[in-house]
């Protein structure tokens, strides 16, 4: 189960690894974002195959192309592979000696054809070390490789350098084109979009200075990580051990805390689809669910108040443990949908049997002050206690976004209530 929609990975998240230059490769970077593989071996792929970008760099750091030359081309062949232009030579021949129209139009599609994929033959796929890629990768890199060979386009680029790119040539070349298998020219445009894909999440991880994750059942660490949206962030490390699988945020409102939960998810999250991460390190557990709950909103098409959609999420996070699954889970403000005085018991109730949930791992962020004394009263061993600091300065509040460990009983609503005058306009 993966519940990852309140970390808005497609308006949030993907601008930050989107450098790609056409919209089918943004789709399918897209794609690799926001569906997770089956198992880790498929993450781990994924991971070695922008490993292999970047072994590659020198190669690949000035990627490029002309956008427009490449949507007409894949257009183009597209249209063409297939029909078998080949049983009208002798029509297409004299319909190109008598049309100087047809025939200018028809040169220019291939001339355009052969400069593209012939630049991009040249410049980048024949010079790459494969050896760097995982085996499906590789193979796939062959293949294409293999079919641009296929299509002679360095002899046809000469021709067309030394204007001997003639009308028999033009035809000859149709021909070819026609007879290719639609299926092989699908599966090599498929792989250039994936290819670019890969490419865009390399070249973030340069640009933005991201971390490879790396996985362990035993270590969940993130040092220096921030959410990447946030103008100058605050880093924070967290550290959290196998026995306290309960991590409890605490801070007065504003403090930060629902943008430092996403900002942990999102790591965790991006660990999990092979990208690279916005942290200096990064070892979490390999995780068989991840649930998100930041922003969780009444379900009014299924008839479900906040509270109903709390607990039914929450259902669903315990479900997702069994047969010794493992879960990463996020709950923001816990219960905030009903009373405090349900809220406080069955807070309770909640981490006391999510702490014998031994290899997941839940984050949960309360405004329920009244936790600190009972928790302290009970044997909570299993969980971690963090808050997000806020100092009074001149009776101030000012916002550090540092996450220490400890518990924050700071309320600062009634100081914000009489600094902004309601006091006074409400006595009125």
């Amino acid at each position: 189960m993966m519940q990852i929609h309140d970390l808005k990975l497609k308006e949030d998240v993907l601008p930050f690894f989107n450098f790609t230059n056409n919209t089918y490769s943004e789709e399918q970077l897209l794609y690799l974002l926001t569906t997770p593989p089956v198992t880790e071996a498929e993450v781990r792929d994924r991971t070695t195959v922008i490993k292999g970008m970047l072994a590659n760099w020198a190669v690949m750091e000035n990627f490029t192309y002309r956008k427009l030359d490449l949507l007409e081309v894949h257009t183009f062949m597209v249209a063409i592979a297939g029909t078998g232009l080949n049983k009208k030579k002798l029509q297409s021949w004299l319909r190109l000696k008598t049309s100087e129209t047809e025939r200018q139009q028809l040169q220019s599609k291939l001339v355009q054809l052969i400069q593209l994929l012939n630049g991009l033959q040249a410049q980048y796929l024949n010079r790459l070390n494969s050896a760097v890629f995982p085996e499906q990768f590789k193979s796939d890199l062959v293949r294409t490789v293999s079919f641009l060979n296929s299509l002679n386009l360095d002899k046809l680029a000469n021709q067309v350098l030394e204007h001997r790119f003639r009308v028999r040539d033009m035809i000859k070349f149709s021909e070819q084109l026609s007879t290719l298998n639609q299926d092989e020219v699908s599966a090599f445009w498929d792989y250039f979009f994936t290819f670019e894909a890969y490419w865009s999440v390399a070249k973030a991880t340069l640009v933005h200075g991201f971390t490879f994750p790396g996985f362990s059942d035993d270590n969940f660490s993130i040092g220096d990580f921030y959410h990447p949206i946030v103008k100058s962030p605050v880093r924070n490390t967290l550290l959290l051990e196998e026995d306290k699988n309960v991590l409890l945020l605490t801070g007065p409102n504003m403090s930060g805390k629902s943008t430092l939960l996403k900002a942990i998810g999102l790591c965790v999250y991006l660990a999990h689809v092979g990208f690279t991460v916005p942290a200096s390190t990064c070892t979490v557990p390999y995780f068989n669910t991840i649930a998100i709950a930041i922003n969780l909103n009444d379900n009014l098409r299924d008839g479900y108040s906040h509270f109903m959609a709390e607990i039914e999420n929450l259902r669903k996070v315990v479900r997702s443990t069994e047969n010794s699954q493992k879960c990463f889970a996020v709950f923001d403000e816990i219960f905030r949908g009903t009373n405090v005085d349900d809220a406080l018991d069955i807070t309770q109730t909640t981490i006391n049997g999510l702490t014998k949930i031994k290899g997941s791992y839940f984050l949960i962020s309360t405004h329920l002050l009244q936790l600190e004394e009972q928790l302290h009263s009970s044997s909570y061993e299993s969980i971690k206690e963090y808050f997000i600091e806020c100092v009074l300065e001149n009776e101030t509040p000012r916002f550090t976004y540092k996450l220490k460990e400890g518990w924050s009983q700071l309320k600062i609503g009634r100081i914000l209530f009489e600094q902004v005058g309601l006091s006074e306009l409400l006595g009125k």
